[in-house]
């Protein structure tokens, strides 16, 4: 099976994955470090992640462009937050040295909120996964079904 490391970083040692990330339809990607939430339902591009996408001349994704679906939810302290939601996939690089893509329906902040909240990577996508994780060994592993 493929598998993909992941990390745990900080003081309280999170755990982390990175992912290429594309929006086909609006012809952008981004590097992206995502927090594995097992509480999440849905995998969540937050607004400092969402800075990082770009399109192949370089430029940023404009700031009101406008996605399909908008929501609000309460995030943080309860302070409402816009959400959108795009198709996306999601590459991950292996051990094995090959990619792995995965579809999914990306949640994707669509205004400003608190700062520094990390983008999730939540059950839509964890529950297609094998999760180890085993934080006193220092290993954190995702697996895909062949």
């Amino acid at each position: 099976m493929p598998s993909t490391r992941g990390y745990f970083e900080g003081h309280d040692r999170q755990p982390y994955v990175d992912a290429d990330v594309l929006l086909p339809r609006l012809g952008v990607a981004a590097k992206v470090s995502f927090f594995l939430d097992t509480g999440a339902d849905t995998t969540t591009l937050h607004w400092g992640d969402r800075l990082l996408l770009r399109t192949r001349e370089g430029d940023q994704l404009p700031v009101g462009v406008a996605f399909p679906d908008q929501v609000q939810a309460y995030g943080i302290a309860g302070v409402p937050v816009r959400y959108g939601r795009e198709d996306a996939v999601l590459v991950f690089r292996t051990e094995e040295g090959t990619l792995v893509a995965s579809d999914v329906r990306l949640s994707i902040e669509a205004t400003p909120s608190l700062g520094g909240v990390p983008s999730l990577l939540g059950r839509d996508l964890l529950s297609e996964l094998r999760l180890d994780f085993n934080m006193p060994a220092d290993d954190l592993v995702l697996e895909w079904a062949s």
